[in-house]
């Protein structure tokens, strides 16, 4: 999307009303024809981690998109660490951002920042990592709806019949807690589908890799395993190849990244919930440069955007589009 091709795209929402439903009350500096120039502007985005490809590729795309509205835009990488992430945001509050994007590593942890912000009149937009106050807005994907995407995909492969293995990314996000909500939501339709192991593999690969090839020591049959994502579930089935046991197993993930599809494509796993990769940084950015051409200040609503899942396998894995990352 071009510079110009942004400014209409703002200036033709604010002329036609387009999502004032969903971002509540505006102030009367929102009203057409009277927008800001988002030239210059400052935002702050801190990301969960920028060792995770796909996390990666939304830091330089939102920069990308800022740059594409005259922003300057600044990317942190939080490193999956509460701290570190209080002290970038705090850094932000300091500098005097117009806006900041958050993926926050914990929901209760980066709860006191947000807030923060929100006081010091720095609006704040979680990106698929939401937090437990008020802020200004959420987007990100549709957990709980690729938690139940999985399952019933995972269902149709096995007949509604089988033992599963779940592999937890980090304890406290809420993409952890929705997809597994989703997921065991679901397995309620079949108790034929009974979980036989559980743990904690930190949204990470090897780690993934590492507690799979011990599950795999302990389990005698396991009939599919679900990484709530797909970093999780790529370790797993690697892990499997090498124990020479990946026949028979259905491996899941969810997010939808690019090895995640050259996998599926291979063989080396089964399945995944995705959404475009392109989708969550693209909307938060076109929806924080909004709030600012609107004129829209810290402490007001805007809405919680979630992009819904679709399911991709084998069987149609030629017919969607393929992630950059």
């Amino acid at each position: 999307m071009s510079t110009l091709e942004r400014r209409m795209f703002l200036k033709a929402a604010l002329a036609s009303g387009v999502g004032a439903g969903a971002l509540g009350a505006l102030p009367a500096s929102a009203a057409p024809g009277k927008m800001i120039d988002t030239k210059g502007m400052k935002v702050g985005v801190v990301l969960e981690t920028l060792s995770h490809p796909l996390i990666k590729y939304w830091g330089d795309e939102c920069a990308r998109q800022g740059q594409g509205f005259g922003m300057s835009v600044s990317v942190q990488d939080g490193e999956r660490n509460v701290q570190k992430q209080t002290s970038q945001v705090e850094a932000f509050i300091s500098q005097g951002v117009n806006f900041i994007v958050l993926q926050a590593t914990d929901a209760a942890g980066l709860s006191p920042v947000v807030k923060k912000a929100e006081q010091n009149g720095i609006p704040v937009i979680t990106l698929n990592q939401d937090v437990a106050v008020p802020h200004t807005g959420f987007v990100g994907m549709g957990h709980y709806a690729m938690g139940v995407d999985v399952a019933e995909g995972i269902a149709k492969q096995l007949g509604g019949k089988g033992k599963i293995v779940v592999l937890e990314g980090v304890q406290g996000t809420g993409a952890n807690i929705q997809r597994l909500a989703g997921f065991n939501d679901v397995l309620k339709k079949y108790p034929g589908m009974t979980i036989v192991a559980d743990q904690g593999a930190a949204f990470d690969r090897k780690k993934g890799h590492d507690v799979f090839q011990t599950i795999l020591q302990g389990q005698p049959q396991i009939d599919a395993v679900f990484g709530v994502n797909d970093e999780m579930a790529l370790g797993a089935a690697q892990a499997a190849v090498e124990a020479t046991r990946r026949k028979g197993i259905r491996f899941w993930g969810a997010d939808g990244e690019l090895d995640m599809f050259k996998g599926i494509k291979s063989g080396l796993v089964d399945g995944v919930s995705a959404i475009a990769a392109n989708a969550v940084p693209d909307t938060v950015m076109n929806l924080g440069c909004w709030l600012m051409t609107a004129g829209v200040k810290s402490g007001t609503y805007a809405g919680r955007i979630e992009l819904p899942p679709y399911n991709v396998t084998a069987e149609n894995i030629e017919s969607v589009p393929w992630p950059a990352a």
